[in-house]
């Protein structure tokens, strides 16, 4: 059962053979083509440990499965190696295997948490940060696609737990914005989703009190570490700066 529990956590690209809806009589009673798991799992454990990849990935069985009925699985091809995601699917399977049964006890965690496709994937298919998503947009359709792209993965996401909704991974693309790329009216236009979602959050109006010292616009700057000081009275750095910036009036 050792081996069995571990494959229990995997982080795999694997939906789920029986979805909720899904018709039992379709799923097959026996199974010719286990390469990870054990060949002799019994069908309903086999049937729960699909339903637990298909939530945390947030896909169906035609994912990888050949087959498109996801509904009744009529006609589904479970044993076919056909389909990318399934070959990709076992490769992950055995990563995590590794992870949970030799990496994770040479740490020598106490009670450690077993890794699990929800730890990565949390509901989405290609588990990819905000600031991993909003970086690749900005790359290849500028700041307007990215504030776009924010706001739909907000409207499906947030209170979900797949995305960090937080300030910081804005705030992360916008440093990275206005520091290496030198576009500052990019990351303070960025940063306007923070001021909107998270009106409270002092470390936006610091970090747009430094780039509009960038820019060379020292009375934005001003504003923005006063408004970051009104907000948090504790942030030493905004007031170093505010101080700092003040002097040379």
């Amino acid at each position: 059962m050792a081996r069995r529990s571990i494959v229990l956590a995997v982080v795999v690209l694997l939906p789920s053979i029986g979805l909720p809806g899904a018709s039992p009589g379709q799923i097959p009673d026996t199974f010719k083509n286990l390469n990870v798991l054990p060949k002799d799992t019994p069908k309903a454990e086999l049937v729960s440990v699909m339903r637990g990849f298909s939530s945390a990935l947030g896909v169906r069985c035609n994912h990888c499965h050949v087959g498109e009925n996801a509904a009744t699985l009529e006609g589904f091809d479970f044993a076919s190696d056909d389909k990318e995601p399934k070959r990709i699917a076992r490769v992950m399977m055995s990563m995590v295997q590794e992870i949970n049964q030799e990496e994770i006890p040479k740490a020598g965690i106490k009670d450690p948490a077993s890794v699990r496709c929800v730890t990565c994937h949390r509901g989405v298919t290609k588990p990819r940060t905000v600031d991993e998503v909003l970086r690749a947009t900005v790359e290849k359709d500028g700041v307007p696609a990215a504030q776009k792209r924010y706001r739909e993965l907000r409207e499906q996401y947030h209170g979900s737990g797949s995305y960090d909704f937080r300030p910081g991974p804005v705030n992360m693309v916008a440093e990275w914005l206005a520091f290496e790329k030198k576009d500052y009216d990019g990351a303070i236009a960025l940063l306007g989703l923070n001021v909107e979602f998270h009106p409270t959050a002092g470390s936006t109006h610091n970090l747009l009190g430094r780039i509009h010292e960038a820019k060379g616009d020292p009375a934005a700057a001003i504003a923005s570490w006063k408004k970051a000081l009104e907000l948090d009275p504790k942030d030493n750095r905004s007031r170093q700066l505010l101080e700092k910036a003040e002097g040379k009036k």
